[in-house]
């Protein structure tokens, strides 16, 4: 029999009065309500560039990265070429109704690289509406560390909060985005699943959560299903407006909720649960990603004469764009196609993770793929100027990891 997981994802306003049982309840009947549908079975790599931190740090003489990183991150600048001008047809097709566009200014970012494997991240805690349960610890998976819960049986669920000192309402316009695990518990109990619900809360009350499961279903199960034989990273983003939320699985949106949230909010959490308290050892997540809305394109464009964007993203250490940048583009598209006028100078920008010698040819082949994307898709090559700025124009301060997070940008300046 065929093993699958299948993702749900919903939105439920709870209480933390409500009993453990009863909020279970809700939770399970909620995701049910909203199974996800037509998911495309594809790999999902690493979010933005969170892991092109490691890259440049190997090739800038870390001992504790590999060296087909540090061979990876120089082979794609040598003599200024580009390996590849974009992502593929099949993966923009896979993407077109995709729309995700990630929060311009980072808030929060960890994807554990500064955590010591069995550790605690720094940057958690378990206090909050329902923080603390079984263990959890940084381990190594597939070249990346993840926060891993590894329930025995009969434990509850783990959860942690990021350390936000946030005072009043997080920003109206934010997005939350993880890559995540979501394998079966074991193969005697087929229909049971991990789960990771993205909890939110104000003041120690929880005010809205989003529930995903990975779960083990039957062949001939009629819902949307995802092979997860291979234990496959999946990206899950969140998009908040006010209390309309999103959300998306992979390259699939997979909820539209104009009233998924209460405000306000000043707490953002994770938790991670095995269904039925089963033990598991494949429950985990990492480049967790919490980012306020950028300023609307046309009032920045208008006031600030460019575009800042941190939705292009790029393979680790190459120049080759990924589909999930598709949102972003095809806005970038739009203005120009609305305007023949209009003419841009496209910039890369990098942290200052690995030095020069990497950043700044690395930041100008970044620039010129995204200019033959634009030209591929009927712009006009002579209304197109790119440069590279490597680390030269931080945004932020790279002694933090939301700095540095902040500073991997593309910018569209008005020429």
């Amino acid at each position: 029999m065929a093993r699958y997981v299948m993702l749900l994802v919903a939105v439920s306003l709870v209480s933390v009065q409500a009993s453990w049982g009863g909020w279970l309840d809700s939770v399970v009947e909620s995701a049910t309500k909203r199974a996800v549908e037509n998911v495309v079975n594809r790999t999902v790599g690493e979010s933005s560039d969170a892991a092109y931190d490691k890259a440049k740090q190997g090739a800038g003489g870390d001992s504790g990265n590999d060296s087909q990183n540090k061979d990876e991150a120089k082979s794609s600048v040598s003599e200024g070429k580009s390996e590849s001008s974009g992502s593929s047809t099949a993966d923009e097709k896979a993407y077109s109704k995709y729309d995700f566009i990630p929060g311009g200014k980072v808030i929060f970012f960890d994807d554990f690289s500064d955590t010591d494997v069995g550790e605690f991240p720094r940057k958690w805690t378990l206090k909050g509406p329902d923080g603390g349960g079984n263990a959890v610890e940084v381990v190594e998976y597939q070249g990346k560390r993840f926060l891993r819960s590894a329930p025995t049986p009969n434990q509850m669920q783990a959860t942690q909060y990021i350390r936000l000192n946030q005072k009043g309402d997080l920003p109206e316009k934010f997005t939350v985005e993880f890559d995540a695990v979501l394998s079966y518990p074991n193969e005697s109990v087929p229909h049971y699943a991990n789960a990771y619900i993205l909890k939110f809360g104000k003041d120690g009350n929880q005010v809205g959560e989003i529930f995903i499961s990975g779960r083990e279903c039957k062949s001939e199960n009629t819902r949307s299903e995802i092979s997860m034989a291979d234990n496959r990273v999946h990206h899950v983003a969140v998009s908040v407006n006010g209390t309309f939320v999103k959300a998306y699985v992979d390259n699939q949106r997979v909820i539209i909720d104009p009233v998924g949230f209460l405000r306000p909010v000043n707490l953002v959490g994770i938790g991670l649960e095995s269904n039925n308290r089963n033990s598991s050892d494949k429950l985990m997540f990492t480049s967790f990603r919490l980012a306020e809305g950028g300023k609307d394109i046309k009032s920045a464009l208008a006031t600030d004469g460019k575009i800042v964007t941190h939705g292009i993203l790029f393979d680790t250490g190459k120049d080759v764009i990924k589909p999930e940048s598709l949102p972003t583009l095809k806005m970038i598209l739009g203005i120009l196609n609305g305007d023949s006028g209009l003419k841009f100078s496209i910039e890369g920008h990098t942290d200052n993770q690995g030095g020069k010698s990497i950043n700044q040819p690395l930041s100008e082949n970044r620039a010129a793929a995204v200019k033959v994307w634009l030209v591929d898709n009927g712009i006009d090559a002579g209304r197109l100027a790119t440069k590279g700025y490597g680390d030269e124009k931080p945004l932020s301060s790279n002694d933090t990891a939301e700095g540095r997070a902040n500073n991997r940008r593309v910018e569209f300046v008005r020429k």
